[in-house]
């Protein structure tokens, strides 16, 4: 992503994705806003991506300080609920599978109490249930705190594979020292944050510039049965690299290729 950097338009980050080599993508514009894309949006969109040769894969979910799964005010549940309807039908659009989910979290926004958010979230889950059935889309809910292990637990006792499945974030596994802890829910993987850093901060490098245990994490994508494209989330940063947007996918993709080895 250069979406915190360079900024460049849609048409233009596609086209560079295309040119150093990627096939697909995983839609992450807007998962931190309330913006809600009109049909105009979804058509448009779908447009870009196939004009580019790109194929979308899965997408990320919307949410704000405010607007969130676990919202105790009614008012910014339902808005979240619109926001998450709205991305699962832009993911069925554009031909994607699964939509990814930040779960409630522990020690955060002053509520301390993870289980009263776990079960608050259960109605967001129940509300667009029929949506995701009906359009064939999966919510893969991603790690993102120390209480992973429990929240995982929770969704998967209730749901089916079908329904709920999981996304892992090698970062957020990373800084949590948690991949051992996640590694038991290898049969409901179904999409794939794959990103770099020290242990400290969520710095979304790319493979190798961190402490990520890349032999383990590919080992045990190899062995889940993932079948999809591998993605990587991997965010442009001037702090970690002074550079024009070519020379970060350069250097990227390199990284790229050297880690795919561990995959063959």
């Amino acid at each position: 992503m250069f979406n915190y950097s360079f900024k460049p338009a849609m048409e233009e980050k596609l086209r560079l994705f295309s040119k150093y080599g990627f096939e697909y993508i995983h839609w992450c514009d807007d998962w931190n806003n309330n913006v809600l894309y009109t049909e105009y949006d979804l058509e448009h969109y779908r447009q870009l991506i196939e004009l580019a040769g790109l194929k979308c894969i899965d997408v990320h979910g919307a949410a704000t300080d405010n607007i969130r799964i676990d919202a105790a005010d009614e008012k910014w549940l339902k808005e979240y609920i619109r926001l998450l309807e709205n991305r699962i039908r832009f993911c069925a659009e554009v031909g994607g599978d699964a939509v990814i989910i930040h779960p409630p979290e522990d020690e955060k926004r002053g509520d301390n109490d993870i289980n009263l958010k776990m079960n608050r979230s259960l109605y967001v889950f129940e509300k667009v249930r029929r949506v995701c059935e009906d359009l064939g889309i999966n919510i893969a809910v991603e790690n993102c705190s120390k209480s992973d292990e429990d929240v995982l637990v929770f969704y998967f006792e209730k749901y089916p594979p079908e329904f709920v499945g999981f996304c892992f974030d090698s970062g957020h596994a990373n800084i949590l020292k948690s991949l051992d802890q996640l590694l038991k829910f290898g049969n409901r993987l179904r999409a794939l944050h794959l990103h770099d850093n020290r242990g400290e901060s969520d710095d979304h490098q790319p493979p190798f510039w961190g402490t990520v245990d890349w032999n383990k994490v590919t080992q045990w994508i190899k062995a889940s049965g993932y079948k999809k494209p591998i993605n990587f989330e991997i965010t442009h940063n001037p702090k970690h690299f002074n550079g024009t947007m070519e020379e970060f996918l350069n250097y990227t993709v390199n990284q790229i290729q050297k880690l795919t080895i561990l995959f063959d």
